[in-house]
């Protein structure tokens, strides 16, 4: 597909979704999209690739019929630039900031070592470091981490890391009380640990949620097509989206899926790499990373979990299994889907809640690890709008070679993290 192709929409399941036009192919940039052995497709060699009852959808066989294509971006909309926030890092894969009102950034690197950003510069001592009892590197590493709400007051985080032996595990951990700029070193709690049964989609995220409760994103447990069929079985804790309540764990949290984990929030996932919620309407939007041919956009609305995102019966609006004729009653499909003649991994972004880009605000932002593009959307009335591509302008000097996840800080701008070691913030120019 080339630069400046426009995303086209298309109908499904009573939404309105959207769906790339095809083109030329763009180059990928350390991907492996087969779909053989246990790569399963999608995949960065070098990085982790990143309540109401759901409605009944038609039946998917093919490509829905598109609409005319989308508008490029207007003359209102605000030209963007990536300014360089930090360098040097060993395979950065998250950043954020804790609830404390202080001008830090936190940048997660893969091989196990939490790193504060301030005052321009990554400090050299880590926050935490994890690095003797994380497995890295493929998809494996320290891969996720997510601030308790009343952090300034409790220094209360929370990790989820692949050990050893390659499982999956969610810990807490506790800032030190003699220097805040670091943690202490052992855990506080281990909530559980999940055994991988192959090496790839472990998912990672980590996120508190406008309840409170602490959302874990786990993926199917790789190999090609989900050979075991986690993501529709309700009895693990694999192709999901857990929810738990940090403070009365194991105890579920009311709402949860009955009937199965009692840790399940939504099911039917293959690796929701990067999740987030709308800072000011509490909706959710998850990047769930496709097989060999479609990635997806998933967003659920402010406490309607219970879904099933349709793994692997569907692959974005498409049956997977069987390949065709799938029954997709009670599956949830997408609002966004594009192929891999645009790219080959979704990384799930952020809803734009800043103050320095008034008219970014309200807009989703995400993009794809293999082709470095970036893509925004709004979410309104339960449809797609103004769905455009900002590479070009965001990032004329082809900067996001491997864009490993998006981030917010305590002000709601957003950054972006390139995998060979950089965070980038997203500014008006």
């Amino acid at each position: 597909m080339r630069r400046g192709s426009r995303p086209r929409a298309v109908h499904g399941a009573g939404l309105a979704v959207v769906r790339f036009a095809a083109g030329s192919s763009a180059a990928l940039l350390l991907a492996a999209c087969g779909g053989g052995g246990g790569g399963g497709g999608s995949e960065a060699v070098a990085t982790p690739t990143p309540a109401s009852q759901p409605t009944p959808g038609p039946a998917v066989t093919a490509p829905p019929t598109p609409t005319p294509p989308a508008a490029s971006p207007t003359p209102a909309f605000p030209a963007l630039r990536l300014t360089p926030i930090a360098s040097g890092l060993d395979r950065p894969l998250f950043v954020g900031a804790a609830p404390d009102g202080l001008p830090r950034l936190y940048v997660v690197e893969q091989t196990g070592r939490i790193k504060i950003v301030a005052d321009g510069a990554v400090r050299t001592a880590p926050f935490l470091d994890l690095s003797g009892v994380v497995s890295c590197c493929g998809e494996r590493g320290l891969l996720g981490l997510a601030f308790h709400p009343d952090y300034a007051a409790n220094g209360r985080f929370f990790v989820n890391y692949t050990n050893r032996d390659g499982n999956s595990v969610i810990e807490e951990y506790a800032r030190s009380t003699v220097d805040p700029t670091v943690a202490e070193p052992g855990p506080v709690r281990t909530f559980f640990t999940v055994e991988q049964p192959f090496a790839n989609h472990n998912g990672g995220m980590l996120a508190f949620g406008p309840d409170g409760l602490l959302y874990v994103g786990l993926g199917d447990g790789g190999g090609a097509g989900d050979p075991d069929g986690n993501g529709q079985s309700i009895t693990t804790k694999l192709g999901k989206i857990l929810r738990i309540d940090v403070d009365r764990y194991p105890t579920p949290p009311p709402g949860n899926l009955t009937g199965g984990d009692p840790d399940i929030w939504d099911y039917g996932l293959r690796n929701p790499w990067r999740f987030s919620f709308d800072r000011t309407t509490g909706d959710l939007y998850i990047g769930d990373v496709g097989q060999n041919l479609y990635e997806e956009v998933d967003v659920e609305p402010r406490g309607q979990g219970g879904r099933n995102y349709g793994w692997r019966i569907t692959e974005g609006l498409h049956c997977y299994d069987p390949p065709s004729g799938c029954d997709t009653s009670g599956i949830t499909l997408p609002v966004v889907e594009y192929g891999h003649d645009v790219g080959c991994s979704i990384t799930g972004g952020y809803v734009y809640r800043g103050t320095a880009i008034p008219g970014l605000a309200g807009d989703y932002v995400y993009g794809d690890y293999c082709s470095g593009r970036v893509w925004t959307f709004t979410w309104s009335a339960g449809a797609v709008a103004n769905h455009v591509e900002i590479t070009a302008d965001l990032d004329p000097g082809k900067l996001l070679t491997s864009i490993t996840s998006f981030g917010e800080d305590g002000a709601g701008e957003l950054y972006v993290v390139v995998g060979e070691g950089s965070v980038f913030r997203i500014d008006a120019r």
